[in-house]
């Protein structure tokens, strides 16, 4: 795969997140590089080997387990720095390497989220972006993640991702 590019302006990445991404410290996100040019940023991502994820075509069991697998990885990115309000998180800026949902595969393109919009609410936009309304479980599901993030507490949300998890594994078998 070639190289992916993204320019932005009038923002500025402290230097220790250029250091961090450059040098590929935290390992959820894809290699890139940075270039500063008079306010001016120009970003180069290296996604060898990863594919971008399709999670709209995802099953449920999928989905959830993305939901799940990106909150452990907002978890390791605050970890080495970089919070997870500082970065936007929507499905096409997530790749994986064969396709695989595990923490170990999953790669975020870094772009920086210039609102600053705190976690809990951009896992829950990104569940409403990836669960199909038109499917009464999964449309059911949205409404059930929202009101599990709605009191801020990310491990009431992550007990009740792994809940839901484990009885669509137990279904499938």
């Amino acid at each position: 795969m070639q190289r992916i590019r993204q320019d932005m302006t009038d923002y500025d990445i402290p230097s220790y997140v250029e250091e961090i991404l450059t040098e590929n410290y935290c390992k959820n996100f894809v290699r890139m590089s940075i270039v500063k040019e008079s306010g001016n940023y120009s970003f180069s991502y290296k996604p060898a080997g990863l594919v971008r994820l399709d999670p709209l075509n995802m099953k449920l069991y999928d989905k959830l387990l993305l939901l799940r697998n990106l909150i452990s990885m907002s978890e390791n990115t605050s970890d080495h720095l970089i919070g997870a309000e500082s970065y936007l998180l929507e499905p096409e800026l997530i790749y994986a390497r064969g396709g695989k949902i595990d923490t170990d595969s999953l790669k975020l393109l870094y772009y920086p989220d210039v609102k600053k919009l705190d976690f809990r609410y951009k896992i829950v936009l990104f569940a409403d972006r990836i669960l199909n309304k038109e499917i009464r479980e999964e449309r059911e599901m949205a409404e059930r993640i929202r009101e599990a993030a709605q009191p801020g507490d990310m491990n009431r949300l992550k007990m009740f991702l792994d809940k839901n998890i484990l009885r669509l594994e137990n279904s499938m078998n």
